[in-house]
């Protein structure tokens, strides 16, 4: 396979993923007290035992100097510029784990009417993809998030990567896998803009497009093939990777979550 047809791949899978990913996404914020709101991370809608919930990052959700909760935590939702915030709590788990997840009211989903929750059974069950092959995710990057006329301005990004080849030095797979990000080497879709830095996509959930594994079984290709296989929780800025909490550790942990929320009468 020539570069060019390479790319030609790498282009199809990011911008069928850009619509299949479009409805999940969620931009989270806080607002502290005589201060504008500020991005904090990225969430995603998902299902879980019939219910709605937003997943993130414990960080995300917290204090970096006190580990208190910050102030006014608020989602947005697809569809609407509304921010809503985050009245019902969350339930959440500590590094390595370090995820969250806060019910979503029935009469806020309501409000919104091209918003979508990812379905459970498209959070696979171990992360295993084939070599090289294309992940991608969509998150909310700091640098891209401004406050403008009592509105908190966040524009996603889509990014299509794949998993180092060797682990960055200290890094625990057992729990971890890193994603090469490298803004200097990215190719922009459209031709124009950069790849922003990191900061604000914690808590962006990554799918495994299964495009190469399609590719070599011969067989087409469409994103409903794609598969939830971790979610973003940090970055190294020495080796330019971007690491991912495991889809094993995420799912079973997600269920859990679940189940205790339910027992606390939460949901």
């Amino acid at each position: 396979m020539t570069e060019d047809e390479w790319k030609d791949h790498c282009r199809k899978a990011v911008t069928a993923m850009k619509g299949l990913t479009a409805p999940f996404g969620s931009a989270m914020s806080y607002e502290a007290p005589d201060d504008l709101p500020r991005l904090s991370g990225t969430g995603s809608v998902l299902e879980l035992l019939g219910r709605r919930f937003i997943l993130t990052n414990e960080h995300v959700l917290l204090d970096e100097k006190t580990g208190s909760e910050r102030p006014n935590l608020a989602y947005g939702l697809a569809g609407t510029d509304s921010v809503f915030r985050m009245d019902r709590g969350f339930l959440s788990a500590p590094f390595p784990i370090d995820c969250a997840i806060c019910p979503l009211p029935e009469p806020v989903w309501e409000m919104t009417s091209t918003a979508a929750a990812i379905p459970e059974r498209l959070i696979t069950w171990a992360h295993v993809p084939a070599a090289r092959e294309i992940l991608f995710f969509r998150g909310y990057a700091q640098e891209n998030s401004h406050f403008h006329f009592e509105h908190l301005l966040s524009g996603s990004t889509s990014y299509a990567t794949q998993a180092m080849e060797e682990a960055p030095a200290g890094l625990d797979e057992r729990f971890f896998f890193a994603l090469h990000h490298t803004p200097e080497k990215a190719e922009m879709l459209d031709g124009v803009g950069h790849l922003p830095l990191p900061p604000g996509f914690s808590g962006s959930t990554v799918w495994n497009t299964r495009y190469v594994e399609c590719l070599l079984a011969g067989r087409p290709w469409t994103p409903e093939e794609a598969r939830v296989t971790g979610v973003v929780c940090r970055w190294r800025s020495g080796d330019t990777g971007i690491v991912v909490l495991r889809v094993e550790y995420l799912r079973s942990w997600l269920l859990n979550a679940a189940n205790e929320m339910a027992l606390r009468g939460h949901i």
